[in-house]
């Protein structure tokens, strides 16, 4: 009984470290500015950028309101969404390595 309780740790042990390794450096954060350009829309700007995301599938409408959260300063005095030529767009995705 003693040997099992032991090979149980071990393989837990095994497992752990094996599984920390492999998703430590899976993919890295990129940060861009996007300057506002007349016509754009966040929906598109929104559908250019997701294309950049490498990393595993995103949903549109989650990244698209992911930009208004990181942009919060630009829309707390706006309808969300509401965006305007000149105004630059903090934009985060992560491409996998």
């Amino acid at each position: 009984m003693q040997k099992c309780k032991w090979l149980v740790v071990v393989l837990a042990l095994v497992f752990m470290v094996s599984y920390g390794e492999g998703s430590e450096h899976a993919d890295s954060l990129v940060s861009e500015t996007y300057t506002v350009k007349s016509g754009d829309t966040l929906w598109g700007i929104a559908q250019q950028y997701i294309t950049k995301n490498t990393y595993g599938p995103r949903e549109i409408r989650e990244f698209y309101h992911g930009i208004i959260e990181l942009n919060y300063d630009l829309f707390a005095d706006r309808v969300p969404g509401e965006i305007h030529p000149g105004d630059k767009i903090k934009i985060n995705y992560f491409v996998k390595e």
